[in-house]
């Protein structure tokens, strides 16, 4: 069944026309020299180690390139890569020094050049809310409190937002008696002071250094909802400073913001920063939308088809400016696995994923299937990558930072890369097929959502249109009914996706959909 199966996939593959060849051996892909890309978030230490000390670095991401590339990433956006005292990098003490557990800045580079050579674009995360106590900006204007606030230090109290009045999120200054700073995360991570020009100052140096010393393609700004406690105006104000400060020293470079709001009314006003993207988190793991992917697939969802329409159009004309970000989980979130209920849903989700619009962001590990043991617990989120089904293997990060947790069954039950590479039926082949959706058809990411009609209340029917081209799009969202549907009016087929076993296939004008299935026509 799965040899017929794959040979009967492999037929619709080789009979797809592509609208142009572009991007490594593959002549059916179409991949776009812009901004919408199919992003892959890493985190270095739990990545892949280079140094045979157990700990993921620069390098040992740098050795993976191949690997993400051929699973159709494009784009790769690392949590904080800068100096910091704790595992997490959420606390920089020096925003132009790679963190020394990952390498060096010269291994900062050799990364970015060799992303770039292969396609991929590199964003990396900037954490502009705070700095680190442990920052020299921090500690010289503390010791110029404790000093009087006088001296050569004294320019630095303006850095933060200090306080003669114990206000809410404010702690006191160690030797300062009198004195309080803003602290609303940790009371090791003082809050700067965004209203300061000095600080600005600094910010733009900053990002000069990381677009152009080392030649990155943008940032994924942490916190936004942050910057200012309760006010969205300040918070849209500041993201509009970053933007324009970015884009005046690289046009093109990306900005994608963490906006962790709950409804997408919310989410929108922080495009009018003029930012690129804001992440849609009312589709993602924990979300309590009744139409948010998780809930498409729940039996809370009786007509699950009409539901999916209806998410795309609604994304549509509410973020009618800016590009889309959705993504299932990251760093701060439960695991896509954790998500969903089993093995096809895993995968059924990664598809629906896959027809957004925007950018996509995959977790790291969601590729194969990896969980999170305890989803109060953010080092548990950040376990080390399975690249092997033998712990000690090269480039393997053996052991989870500061996780307490086994790489066991629990964490990985559905395997290593290595043991889902040559199996056609793993999450691991099916996202890369996912993927592959969107690099042969620019019109997924970025096309214009029409609904087609079709009396089916588990198939989504929806055409995508881009600069005059159109595909058609079906979903059948059910997982245990498949249903034949007349597809004369469509084109030909391009693409078929199943989740399971089964065989979704065209025969005339008919197409018989399995249960949890994606065709498209053009």
């Amino acid at each position: 069944m799965k040899k017929k199966f794959f040979a009967a996939l492999a037929l619709i593959l080789a009979v797809s026309l592509p609208l142009a060849a572009c991007g490594g051996g593959d002549t059916s892909l179409n991949i776009l020299d812009d901004n919408y890309r199919n992003w892959y978030e890493v985190f270095v230490r739990s990545y892949c180690d280079s140094g045979e000390d157990g700990v993921g670095d620069l390098k040992g991401l740098t050795g993976k390139l191949g690997y993400i590339s051929e699973m159709g990433y494009n784009g790769i956006w690392l949590m904080p890569v800068c100096e910091s005292t704790t595992y997490h990098g959420y606390d920089v003490v020096d925003y132009c020094t790679v963190e020394s557990d990952y390498g060096t800045n010269e291994d900062m580079k050799t990364l970015v050049e060799e992303a770039h050579a292969r396609g991929i674009r590199i964003i990396v995360d900037m954490v502009f809310n705070h700095t680190s106590g442990a920052n020299a900006w921090f500690k010289n204007a503390v010791e110029a409190l404790r000093s009087g606030a006088t001296g050569e230090n004294a320019k630095y109290i303006d850095y933060y937002n200090f306080s003669r009045s114990e206000l809410s999120g404010y702690l006191p200054v160690s030797g300062a008696e009198g004195w309080y700073y803003e602290a609303q995360f940790d009371s090791n991570m003082p809050d700067l002071n965004l209203d300061s020009e000095a600080v600005r100052a600094e910010l733009k140096d900053i990002m000069e250094f990381w677009l152009t010393d080392m030649d990155c393609d943008g940032f994924r700004l942490d916190a936004c909802t942050s910057y200012y406690t309760g006010n969205t105006e300040k918070n849209v104000a500041f993201l509009k400073f970053v933007n324009d400060t970015a884009k005046s020293i690289k046009q093109n470079a990306y900005i994608v913001g963490e906006v962790w709001l709950g409804s997408n009314a919310q989410i929108r006003q922080y495009y009018e920063s003029g930012i690129d993207s804001c992440f849609l988190f009312p589709m993602s793991a924990g979300a309590s939308d009744i139409s948010s992917i998780k809930a498409l697939m729940g039996s809370i969802q009786t007509q699950p088809g009409d539901a999916f329409e209806q998410l795309l159009l609604d994304y549509q004309s509410i973020y009618d400016i800016g590009t889309q970000a959705p993504f299932l989980c990251n760093h701060d979130t439960s695991r896509a696995a954790n998500m969903f209920a089993g093995k096809l849903q895993i995968k059924m989700g990664a598809g629906l994923l896959s027809l957004m619009n925007g950018n996509v962001f995959v977790y790291y590990g969601d590729e194969i299937g990896m969980r999170c043991a305890d989803p109060d617990s953010d080092p548990t989120k950040r376990i080390a990558m399975r690249w092997s089904e033998k712990d000690m293997a090269e480039g393997q990060v053996f052991i989870p930072p500061q996780a307490g947790v086994a790489m066991g069954q629990s964490a990985y039950p559905n395997g290593s890369v290595e043991s889902q590479q040559d199996d056609p039926t793993s999450i691991l082949n099916y996202y890369k097929a996912a993927m592959r959706l969107r690099n042969r058809h620019p019109e997924l990411a970025r096309g214009t959502v029409e609904r087609v009609d079709l009396d089916n209340r588990y198939v989504a029917a929806f055409t995508k249109t881009y600069r005059g081209s159109k595909i058609t799009v079906l979903v059948n969202l059910s997982d245990f009914e498949s249903f034949e549907i007349d597809v004369s009016g469509y084109g030909s087929v391009q693409d078929i996706l199943d989740a399971g076993d089964a065989a979704s296939a065209v025969k005339g004008t008919t197409l018989t959909m399995q249960p949890y299935s994606i065709a498209i026509f053009r």
